[in-house]
């Protein structure tokens, strides 16, 4: 009952709008407003035509339902809609005249019949076609805007879902391997495995308190660098040689949280590293994008590697930016290029 009462109104609110409007326009027009413009047959029928075709109209979409109640067979039911108001707009006008010609006119049927401008049905039933197809359009738009809606909610709750997911392999991933330095080193040299500890647990402070923002700026990104590299000094020496060349970077020039101690992490898992060769990193800017470089000196065994570190660091990118890293392999060099994300 709701929908349908809701119908009646819209019509009469319509119709009045409609009818107020030609009756503004006869008032600048004449100056005037009479009450015979008001009690017009005309007048009257025109109200009652807006009222009842929009009625009639608000009935095809109910009978539509039931011949073709799947609402995304829109060709099926604009069809529908368009013969089922040829057929029902005709009718509403021709009893509408009938009525007036009756009551107000006082003529009899068949002077009624006689009188009748049948021609006059095609305008005012294909302005009912076009004012269905409007809503209709207005529907479907709708819809399709939806749809579009839902479909971007859906792509931005699994983008959410997958970076959280990305964001959470840090934590275990920097774990696994620091532990497994710390047994060697306990092993090699306790008093450094102490000051490794030490060290380990402001660094793993750093990793709590970053890991799930978005981005992070290179300059903190680059301190905590110089931080990881004097941890993993610690138990290399002068295994490791590093060289930072990074300068008048800004304080909106940003990376992924973790980026550089995962390259980093990189380095010294897939690489041998000693005195008499040693592993060489270097970090420096080219153009828009921040490079993270060492020497080549792979391991022949590298089966202890959660393999989390370069396609982490890439999804996280792809996620949050839409940029992509750049991996280069020579023969003597292993080169990933991280883009500057400016905010």
């Amino acid at each position: 009952m709701k929908p349908f009462l809701r119908s009646i109104i819209l019509a009469v609110v319509i119709s009045l709008a409609i009818y107020c409007s030609i009756a503004i326009y006869v008032l600048f027009h004449t100056g005037s407003l009479e009450m015979s413009f008001i009690k017009a047959p005309e007048s009257i029928a025109g109200l009652a035509y807006g009222i009842c075709l929009f009625l009639s109209g608000s009935s095809s979409d109910r009978i539509l339902n039931l011949f073709v109640p799947d609402k995304t067979k829109v060709f099926s039911r604009v069809l529908g809609y368009i013969i089922l108001t040829c057929i029902q707009a005709p009718i509403v006008i021709f009893i509408i005249n009938m009525l007036i010609s009756k009551l107000m006119l006082k003529k009899t049927f068949s002077e009624f019949v006689s009188d009748e401008n049948w021609f006059a049905y095609i305008p005012l039933t294909i302005i009912s076609i076009l004012i269905g197809l409007g809503f209709y359009a207005f529907y479907y738009y709708k819809q399709f805007k939806n749809k579009q809606i839902a479909q971007q909610k859906k792509i931005a709750g699994e983008a959410t879902a997958q970076l959280e997911s990305l964001k959470n392999q840090i934590d275990p991933h920097f774990l696994f391997n620091s532990l497994n330095v710390l047994v060697s080193l306990i092993e090699e040299d306790q008093r450094n495995a102490i000051a490794y500890t030490k060290s380990l647990s402001k660094i793993y402070r750093y990793i709590l308190e970053h890991k799930d923002k978005e981005y992070v700026s290179i300059k903190q990104e680059l301190e905590f660098a110089n931080n990881y590299i004097s941890l993993l000094q610690i138990r290399f020496e002068d295994a490791i040689e590093y060289k930072m060349e990074v300068q008048d970077l800004q304080e909106n020039e940003h990376t992924v949280p973790l980026a550089l101690q995962l390259l980093l992490e990189n380095c010294i898992q897939h690489n041998k590293a000693t005195e008499q060769n040693p592993l060489k990193i270097k970090i420096f800017q080219e153009g828009d994008l921040l490079v993270v470089e060492n020497n080549l000196q792979e391991r022949e065994n590298t089966s202890y590697s959660t393999k989390v570190g370069l396609k982490n660091i890439r999804e996280r990118y792809l996620l949050t930016s839409k940029k992509d890293i750049q991996i280069i392999k020579s023969e003597e060099k292993f080169t990933v290029k991280l883009p500057i994300l400016v905010s």
